[in-house]
């Protein structure tokens, strides 16, 4: 993939007052009006402190969830705001409806920090739209987008918006870009790629990519189910990604550096008590719940010597205690190795913040599916749109 130039925030100079839209990605669980899991708000914080600082007026932006274009009061920012009011110990201005004419009028020049509403409540968002963009863009002078989990989606307030005003990648969003290049460029080999999670059609790129340059792939989790099944082997009741099955599949994957399980740990259903048997001996009623030992010790195998690893997705059922021993041991064995470590993903950063295991990592992506995307080549386009203007 060629080199993406865009403009960093911190290597322009702010004149105070000047009006910026923050494109940050607040999606995160919201339970009761509580924020559950405030992992992605905190790494744009220094930012918006670094914003403010130079006297700049602050307009955040962002999305929650999938309203489908329509105002679903459970997927309101109000919640947040309110959050973000108390770990800045400043006012925050929360704004219902930014197309309004008399709400633009009564805080175009507040000094305030404003907080829109989840955006994805005018279907402008998701469709793109130029005149939803314009409309926004009226808010401010620049852009800055600190929403690296959702720049491979080409939305309004992602791909249109930035077209309209000078654009400038936020600091964790060039933090973001400068570790993913360190692997896709130029990695210190070998490369190995840990994979687990369900969806395997996404991944696939990365795969590819990653066998194409001489790297080992180890899958775990449902992703190894489908495989496994597209090998015509009985993987029992284990849940396979469905839409994969039915394409036609490339010659990756026999690929003697594609590793899977060896041993897993099955079970007929949550409560009953789990076996530990070879790859190719899961009864029809049972399914895969976790990698075994002997996986872990084969993996951890693969993993010694290595000098750049990606992971991304669990190798198990982890939101279930006893299933999660599997992944634990592979993190166990990455915090013992000298490797540039880059993870991402909803549930590989839950279970790492879970377990406390998050600072034995390089790099932290706030974004799964699009960290995804820049590994396997794939232009995306909030990133794209940021490329300087001529």
């Amino acid at each position: 993939m060629g080199v993406v130039k865009i403009k960093a925030l911190k290597d322009v100079s702010l004149r105070k007052g000047v009006r910026v839209i923050l494109r940050a990605d607040f999606d995160v669980a919201i339970r009761g009006g509580r924020i559950e899991d405030d992992f992605r708000i905190k790494e744009v914080l220094p930012t918006i402190r670094y914003l403010l600082r130079r006297g700049s007026s602050l307009r955040v932006i962002s999305h929650l969830k999938r309203p489908g274009g329509r105002i679903v009061p459970d997927l309101s920012f109000k919640a947040t705001a309110v959050y973000l009011a108390k770990v800045l110990k400043r006012q925050v201005v929360f704004i219902s409806d930014p197309l309004n004419r008399n709400v633009f009028v009564k805080y175009d020049n507040s000094s305030q920090l404003l907080f829109f509403e989840n955006i994805r409540f005018w279907p402008g968002e998701e469709k793109n739209s130029m005149v939803f963009a314009r409309r926004l863009a009226r808010w401010g002078d620049i852009y800055v987008n600190e929403a690296f989990a959702n720049s491979h989606r080409a939305h309004a307030s992602m791909a249109a918006l930035p077209q309209l005003l000078p654009a400038f990648a936020g600091l964790y969003l060039a933090k973001e870009i400068s570790a993913l290049r360190r692997v896709i460029r130029n990695p210190r080999r070998p490369l190995v790629a840990i994979l687990g999670g369900v969806k395997l059609e996404t991944k696939v790129p990365l795969v590819e990519r990653f066998l194409k340059v001489g790297g080992r792939v180890l899958v775990g989790g449902a992703l190894a189910n489908t495989i496994f099944r597209a090998r015509g082997i009985n993987f029992g009741k284990s849940p396979v990604d469905e839409e994969f099955l039915k394409t036609p599949k490339g010659h990756y994957l026999d690929s003697p550096r594609l590793f899977l399980p060896v041993d897993l740990v099955v079970a007929r259903d949550f409560g009953s008590r789990p076996r530990i048997v070879t790859s190719d001996d899961i009864g029809d009623n049972e399914f895969n719940c976790d990698i075994g030992p002997a996986t872990v010790r084969l993996f951890n195998s693969l993993l010694k010597g290595a000098n750049t690893v990606v992971w991304n997705g669990p190798l198990g059922l982890v939101e279930k205690e006893k299933f999660s021993s599997g992944t634990l041991g592979i993190v166990r064995g990455l915090k013992k190795i000298k490797a540039f470590k880059v993870t991402g993903g909803g549930d590989t950063v839950a279970f790492l913040r879970k377990h406390k295991l998050i600072e034995g990592f390089d790099h932290i992506s706030t974004g799964g599916g699009a960290m995804l995307e820049f590994l396997a080549g794939k232009k995306l386009p909030a990133i794209e749109a940021l490329k300087t203007k001529k």
